[in-house]
């Protein structure tokens, strides 16, 4: 009995195994890879600010940030065009080489964004002018630009495969028979620092600070593996 089932076993092996095999494809096979890209200035701005506030009573100092911060969230809601962010909300103890508390320290983010740029400078110079401090200015662009951007990057990429392809295919006597493997790759475009100027100590009224936010590249990548097949 155990002989039988193993012929058996080896048999419906011999029968399956045929069936499961797969035929390597005939022809030639071309890997091509088209690089695009395209400068565009960057047209989104990021303004970090912080409210911050010291003293002997943590009550009293966080009580002080939010007063602080509601203030600034008022104008900065009230700005058109310009999207309004809270972050890093904290109040710590400061210590001596004791372990004595010294003071609370009170603190509070607020991030700005915008398209309009000569308003947000304002703005940060407005919310300058009541005490908040300005920690971080960077300029980027826009993921509906970088988008739009890339799918035209793309188009202009495969539309360089394909002309290659065709060319070496009819160089060789053959034919595109089928694209067996495509691969798109986009390149990021990170936020960029823009310089700023900080006053030694604030004036009566704080002038808004001056960006120059710059270009930034959109590149894609597109790698094709693509099977030649003689011409019939």
């Amino acid at each position: 009995m155990i002989r039988a089932g193993f012929g058996a076993l080896i048999l419906m092996a011999a029968v399956v195994a045929p069936a499961l095999a797969q035929p390597a494809p005939a022809g030639t096979t071309l890997t091509l890879s088209a690089h695009a890209d395209k400068t565009l200035p960057r047209d989104r701005l990021h303004a970090d600010l912080r409210v911050e506030a010291t003293g002997a009573n943590p009550v009293r100092v966080q009580a002080e940030v939010n007063r602080r911060m509601a203030v600034a969230l008022a104008h900065a809601k009230a700005t058109a065009e310009v999207t309004v962010e809270t972050a890093g909300y904290g109040v710590y103890a400061e210590r001596d080489a004791k372990g004595n508390v010294t003071r609370w320290h009170g603190s509070q983010g607020l991030r700005l964004t915008s398209k309009d740029f000569a308003t947000l400078l304002n703005l940060v110079g407005t919310l300058q002018d009541e005490g908040l401090a300005l920690s971080d200015l960077a300029a980027e662009l826009s993921p509906a630009a970088a988008l739009a951007a890339q799918d035209t990057l793309t188009d202009e990429a495969l539309k360089e495969i394909r002309a290659r392809a065709a060319r070496i295919a009819a160089a060789l006597g053959t034919h595109i028979e089928r694209y067996t493997e495509l691969r798109v790759g986009n390149v990021s475009t990170p936020p960029v620092p823009v310089r700023f100027m900080a006053a030694a100590a604030a004036p009566s009224s704080m002038p808004p600070p001056v960006a120059a936010a710059g270009d930034a590249t959109v590149s894609v990548t597109v790698d094709a593996t693509v099977l030649l097949a003689p011409v019939r």
